[in-house]
């Protein structure tokens, strides 16, 4: 890639200070996937999430332009690197064990977008227009990889439909019939998945329902309680 000297220095620095690791028992997300040997980021996100070896520039950008508005902002950026999310499930893509590391860290998502804006936005408006990009892409450089995956842009249970249902079942299986290793482990994940969320919600419950009897009596409203149910108690 023909990157010139600022952005190679920028590259090296980075990655490291930017995207370094969480603490040990941190919740935070850590991508652990990277391109294939010989594959750019941007040519692994391509083929991975959008089925596509071959494309070109006006292409990738079209498909990311999310809101058709002729440039990227934030969200853009952020959705490209499967950022736009509060928790990643499993490995993103249906697929993966159920684990705690699923917080997104919001300071990684703000520095992927301040590099990538650093990297193609030149005139400094925190907006990556199509031509911008085209004249990037024109040089010869592809986006890279800055260690947050491959880039899933939808929720698990979509990214599985996407990657695995539509490939095998969709139309030849559509009662899986023939179950594959893929399908049991993303319903081991969905169900241990909702299981955690259930269990979150029953215990926000729990401690929202527990009120002393004191708190119970202020919340009554006497106006609206009919003078035969009172029986002179008020």
């Amino acid at each position: 890639m023909l990157f010139n000297k600022s952005i190679i220095l920028s590259l090296l620095v980075l990655p490291g200070a930017v995207f370094g690791e969480g603490a040990a028992g941190s919740e935070i997300n850590k991508e652990v996937e990277k391109p294939p040997a010989g594959l750019s980021w941007e040519e692994w996100h391509m083929d991975h999430e959008h089925q596509l070896k071959e494309y070109t520039p006006e292409t990738f950008f079209a498909l990311h332009d999310v809101k058709k508005q002729g440039f990227w902002d934030r969200d853009d950026v952020l959705a490209m690197y499967g950022l736009n999310r509060n928790e990643v499930v499993g490995a993103g893509d249906g697929m993966g064990k159920h684990d705690e590391s699923e917080a997104v860290d919001k300071d990684v998502a703000k520095n992927v977008v301040n590099f990538l804006m650093r990297l193609v936005d030149v005139d400094d408006d925190n907006r990556i227009m199509k031509e911008e990009f085209i004249e990037f892409a024109k040089r010869g450089n592809k986006l890279p990889d800055l260690g947050v995956g491959v880039g899933h842009h939808s929720d698990f249970e979509l990214e599985y439909e996407l990657h695995h249902w539509n490939k095998f079942h969709k139309d030849t299986d559509p009662d899986v019939k023939n179950v594959h290793k893929e399908d049991i482990e993303h319903e081991l994940l969905h169900h241990e998945h909702e299981i955690e969320h259930e269990e979150t919600i029953q215990r926000g419950a729990q401690r929202a329902t527990v009120i002393t009897d004191d708190e119970l009596e202020a919340r009554i409203d006497l106006t609206k309680i009919p003078n035969k149910f009172k029986n002179g108690m008020y």
